[in-house]
Parts: C-alpha cells; sequence; structure tokens
C-alpha cells in the first residue's frame, strides 16, 4: 500500500509539474503572442504595438513585396522573437511565435534578414548625436543626407571608417516635405546650442518623421523614408 502510495504521489506530482512548465513558456509573454494574432492587419497591430515592436523589415520574394514585424520574445527562454509576415496588402500572410526555434518558419523564410536588420536597429539606438532642430525650409531629403553623414561623424570609433554611419534614403513622394515653421530663431538643421549628445539616432528619424507625418522602414545598413 505505502509503495503505490508512493507511485500515486509521483505521477500527481509529474503532472503538476507539467502543467507549472507549459504556464512557465508564456512568461514573461503571456497571452501576448495571442493579442499579437488578433489585430485584423498589420496597422491595427502596428497601432497598438509600438512598445512592442523592435523592427520592421521590408522584403521581396519573387516579385512579391512583403513586410516582417518583429516583437518582443512571447516565451521564457525563447531563441528568437515573435515575427509576424504581412502582404503588401497589410494582410496577415505568415507567423511565428519563436522564430529562432520554429523549423517551419526558417525553411519558409531566410533567417539572415533578422539579425542583419536587428544590427542596423542597434546601432541606430547605440549612435549619440546632438539633438536637431528640424523645421522649414529644411526637406527631408535634407535630413536624409545629414543623418547620413550624422551617423558616420559620430558612429562607435572602433567601427573601421569604410562601415561607419547609415545610408538615409527618401521616397520622392516625401524627398520635398519641409519640417514645421521655426517657433525661434535658431538655424534650421543643426545641433541644437548647448545640448549635450544624448539623444540617439534612432530618436531623431523618429522624431522628426513623426514631426512631417512619415514612416520608416530599416534595412540592412540602410533607412528608407517614405509616406
Amino acid at each position: 500500500m505505502f509503495v503505490a502510495a508512493k507511485v500515486v504521489l509521483a505521477i500527481i506530482g509529474a503532472f503538476v509539474l507539467l502543467a507549472a512548465a507549459s504556464l512557465l513558456l508564456d512568461i514573461p509573454g503571456c497571452n501576448r503572442f495571442s493579442r499579437y494574432c488578433s489585430y485584423p492587419d498589420m496597422k491595427a497591430l502596428m497601432d497598438a504595438e509600438k512598445e512592442d515592436i523592435t523592427a520592421t523589415v521590408a522584403y521581396e520574394r519573387g516579385g512579391t513585396n512583403f513586410t516582417f514585424v518583429v516583437l518582443k520574445p512571447c516565451r521564457f527562454l525563447a531563441s528568437g522573437c515573435a515575427v509576424f509576415v504581412y502582404d503588401s496588402e497589410g494582410r496577415l500572410f505568415d507567423k511565428t511565435g519563436d522564430e529562432g526555434d520554429d523549423g517551419r518558419f526558417q525553411m519558409a523564410w531566410p533567417r539572415p534578414w533578422c539579425w542583419r536588420h536587428a544590427e542596423t536597429v542597434r546601432r541606430l539606438e547605440a549612435i549619440k548625436m546632438p539633438e536637431v532642430s528640424f523645421c522649414a525650409p529644411v526637406t527631408m531629403r535634407e535630413f536624409a543626407e545629414y543623418m547620413s553623414q550624422a551617423t558616420k561623424d559620430f558612429d562607435d570609433p572602433a567601427v573601421p571608417l569604410e562601415k561607419r554611419g547609415i545610408r538615409f534614403v527618401c521616397k520622392e513622394s516625401v524627398a520635398a516635405k519641409t519640417g514645421p515653421e521655426k517657433q525661434k530663431p535658431d538655424a534650421p538643421l543643426t545641433p541644437c546650442p548647448g545640448v549635450v549628445a544624448t539623444a540617439t539616432a534612432w530618436d531623431a528619424l523618429t522624431n522628426v518623421c513623426e514631426s512631417v507625418g512619415c514612416k520608416f522602414e530599416v534595412y540592412h545598413r540602410k533607412v528608407e523614408i517614405g509616406e
């Protein structure tokens, strides 16, 4: 009887451990992946989950354009991020909750886009530069040229000179857009006087694009600014 009781307790304990392990797989993501899946299209996801999006990547395959939206890991000890693939109309085409551990997803889509893009995002977030006053009559084309040079000037000195900087390009549809009207007599596109270089290239890019209603996509060592 005693042995039988121990066996029963062992079986119960095993079930409890399995249940606990299944719950732990969702920490810290909890039901985040299910929430990501609930949005009707890419715009809805990107509008609602701005804080969780780590990257967006444009990708072309067989003449069809796709956009990868990369989000924070959704599982405890996840091997990779959650990734959603949308077609040119913003409709969900494919998805995975852990791109690093999903063999099917890795077979369907080449993985290099993820780390190559992530490296560019990391560099944008790491490059510190003076805050920028962007206002009329400076255009988005001029801003892109400025950022191309600024990311080279303020890049990590440890990076070889020929590999420093990130190339910024503007689509023609936004190239002529100008910044807001000046509120004070500063030069339209200069480092703000007396400001310590604590702003990142990512912040400058995000703030300027938001001020004129533009969006940007990050590629390997390149940023494209469009509508």
